[in-house]
């Protein structure tokens, strides 16, 4: 059955005009084929490949230049992160120094403000000390007044009158009285 199928298959073949199953042209369509395999060969190897590897080539190149300026610009970013660090560390330093010399003149004015206050005080405490003494020499100066008017008005009574010792008494509790109320004492 598969033989009397490939026979009339045969047959077939030849008599409907296929000439590629005709054993008899089987070699001049090898020539052909190869010829033409290889005159494609020579016309992608002249036109094609030429354009393709010019393609390549182009992205090759983009490619290392993008890559170099990615390797410049990851050497730009560490020069910047480097200067970005020491400018951190200056302005860090800066920042204690002026801390500092705020802690200093801070000292300095409360040092010149506690001088400024010893002086004051010892200005006030001086003028305070002048108005003691000078209050002081008012209430001796009214003492030894007020003693001497006293003398004198129990000496007045005294002469004036001749007396035992519970009217002198009497006489210098008059006269106390007397200056006490602030009254004005006259001499007899």
């Amino acid at each position: 059955m598969i033989a009397s199928a490939h026979a009339s298959a045969g047959g077939a073949a030849a008599s409907s005009g296929l000439p590629q199953f005709e054993p008899s042209v089987f070699g001049s369509q090898i020539f052909w084929t190869v010829v033409s395999f290889f005159l494609l060969m020579l016309l992608l190897k002249k036109y094609v490949l030429p354009a393709i590897i010019n393609i390549l080539d182009s992205r090759a190149s983009r490619i290392a230049d993008d890559l170099q300026k990615a390797e410049q610009a990851r050497k730009e970013g560490e020069r910047l992160l480097t200067n970005y660090q020491g400018q951190l560390v200056a302005a860090r330093q800066m920042a204690a120094q002026t801390l500092e010399e705020a802690r200093q003149e801070a000292i300095r004015y409360r040092e010149q403000a506690l001088e400024d206050l010893n002086k004051d005080l010892g200005k006030k405490k001086a003028a305070a000390l002048v108005e003691i003494e000078q209050a002081k020499n008012r209430a001796m100066e009214e003492v030894r007044i007020a003693a001497v008017e006293l003398s004198m008005l129990v000496a007045e009574k005294l002469i004036v009158k001749s007396m035992n010792v519970e009217d002198a008494n009497r006489m210098v509790q008059e006269a106390v009285k007397q200056l006490g109320q602030g009254g004005e004492t006259r001499l007899h």
